[in-house]
């Protein structure tokens, strides 16, 4: 009877789990699809401000594809971003996050690397 009882309990906590983890998973899918849908919102509107300089310019596909290789190797990798997620900190010269606005070991204020640095 004792076996049966602690069996039981063991089920209902695997059926605990596992909905929480379907929970987390349906979760999980809407983000993707939040970001799927503004990741094709942000190459459109790229595109439309890429299409109105050339217009209004004279500049070429190539010379703008040249300018993302340039800045894509600014941090020395060709990796199609714009930095790597960690950098050293000016003051102490220890690893930090680029997403922190302060360095977290002696709270020198971070200098942004271009304007649209995360």
């Amino acid at each position: 009877m004792l076996w049966e009882l602690y069996q039981q309990s063991k089920i209902r906590d695997a059926g605990a789990t596992a909905t929480r983890a379907e929970s987390k998973s349906n979760n999980m899918s809407y983000e993707v699809a939040r970001l799927e849908d503004k990741i094709e919102s942000l190459a459109l509107t790229c595109q439309a401000l890429w299409e109105v300089a050339r217009d209004h310019s004279g500049l070429s596909d190539e010379e703008l594809l040249a300018k993302v290789s340039e800045i894509d190797l600014r941090d020395g990798v060709a990796d199609g971003k714009m930095g790597s997620g960690t950098g050293s900190c000016s003051k102490c010269g220890r690893t930090i996050s680029k997403r922190r606005m302060s360095c977290m070991y002696c709270g020198e204020q971070i200098v942004k690397q271009h304007t649209f640095q995360p």
